[in-house]
């Protein structure tokens, strides 16, 4: 089931698919968080976290990591996207501890 959903190629091949799932219903559970506020408000920091934690810093992170690519053509830069996906969760979390 998860063949269908998840496809091969946007996946690295040493981790398995439902790990890759649970990490984004991780994001996007977390960034639900932002909902507290209300209103239009509410699902703006919903937006803006959930861009944060999918794209914004797991790009940046596949970005630095992008020379190593091109030197050590073993290097799977997919891997370094999802590295940057979990930092950004662990940020998250760490936001919502101090977040009042």
């Amino acid at each position: 089931m998860l063949d269908k959903l998840i496809p091969d190629a946007i996946t690295p091949d040493g981790i398995p698919k439902g790990l890759i799932l649970l990490l984004v219903v991780a994001c996007l559970l977390i960034g639900l968080a932002g909902l507290r506020y209300g209103g239009w408000e509410g699902w703006l920091h919903t937006f803006e976290n959930w861009l944060i934690c999918l794209i914004i810093i797991p790009a940046c992170t596949a970005l630095v990591a992008a020379p190593l690519k091109w030197r050590d053509d073993s290097f799977d830069i997919k891997m370094a996207y999802y590295l940057g996906m979990f930092v950004a969760l662990l940020f998250m979390i760490a936001k919502l501890r101090y977040w009042r």
